[in-house]
């Protein structure tokens, strides 16, 4: 299925482009919520008594009149916006987004603390949505027939899907290693077969960070180098209890054989033998 990146960065360019250029873009990447923002915009222009375009095609009118809104709403943002997604490209927040039951449905997957940090609570977020005239519109009721799961470094662990409303649920976890991770989702969404599988990366989602990112004023140790100094130092006491144990069985040994070898060294005592009485020249009858 089709995989699009939803971050800041494609969605300034494409709004800028949109606004300044008068070319709607290539493939414009946006959020449910600027999709909604834009078309509540639209209408709203439209219900004060904003003329439709005669000879124009519905899209190019749409094409117009969001961007002769936008550009009195959102100018400020996306210039704002724009800049920080150029001078901060390490920040940039992201979901992936899937087209899904022959483009019926489309999911949003990724983290929902992001960035992630290791060893913090966080969770899969999925977001699933219809498309519809107009929009999109969120799916509900799916927490029972969606599976989720998290896998990395071939451990696998399955997870519970939470419903938190508007199409969008949650499925928490906390990781422990950092690195990339990979969701799957698989079930059905209506009549829709489900089973997809995006792992974290550049252009994905965010992959986990050491908590060395953002610890002040002094550094927390990285989780996997503390286990690892731990069990080492378990290694090491292991290993001097040995020795400790051999030093004491060798110095018994010792003073065993010690002991035997003095006493094999002293002279053994030789009683006198008894003299004979000389004879006495008397006949004893």
């Amino acid at each position: 299925m089709p995989r699009r990146l939803l971050n800041h960065r494609p969605f300034a360019i494409s709004l800028a482009s949109l606004l300044f250029s008068g070319k709607p873009p290539v493939q414009t990447v946006s959020s449910r919520g600027t999709r909604d923002l834009i078309a509540r915009s639209v209408a709203c222009e439209q219900r004060r008594g904003a003329s439709p375009r005669l000879g124009m095609t519905g899209g190019a009118r749409l094409v117009l009149e969001t961007r002769r809104v936008a550009r009195r709403v959102l100018v400020p943002g996306v210039v704002g916006l724009a800049f920080v997604a150029a001078v901060m490209p390490g920040s940039t927040l992201a979901h992936v987004e899937i087209d899904v039951g022959d483009g019926q449905y489309v999911m949003e997957v990724g983290f929902r603390d992001e960035p992630a940090y290791l060893g913090q609570p966080n969770a899969l977020a999925l977001s699933v949505e219809r498309y519809a005239t107009g929009g999109t519109e969120p799916v509900d009721d799916l927490a029972a027939t969606l599976s989720a799961e998290v896998s990395k470094d071939g451990q696998v662990m399955n997870l519970s899907l939470v419903p938190v409303g508007d199409g969008e649920y949650e499925a928490a976890f906390v990781p422990t290693a950092p690195g990339d991770y990979t969701f799957r989702i698989s079930g059905t969404i209506g009549e829709a077969p489900v089973d997809e599988s995006v792992t974290s990366g550049p252009t994905t989602f965010n992959s986990v960070e050491p908590l060395s990112a953002i610890s002040f004023p002094q550094p927390l140790p990285d989780p996997a180098q503390l286990q690892t100094a731990v069990a080492e130092a378990n290694a090491a006491a292991s290993t001097a209890r040995t020795l400790a144990i051999v030093g004491i069985v060798a110095g018994a040994l010792g003073l065993i054989l010690g002991a035997v070898a003095v006493a094999r060294s002293r002279p053994l005592k030789t009683e006198p033998a008894p003299r004979a009485s000389e004879p006495s020249g008397k006949l004893i009858r």
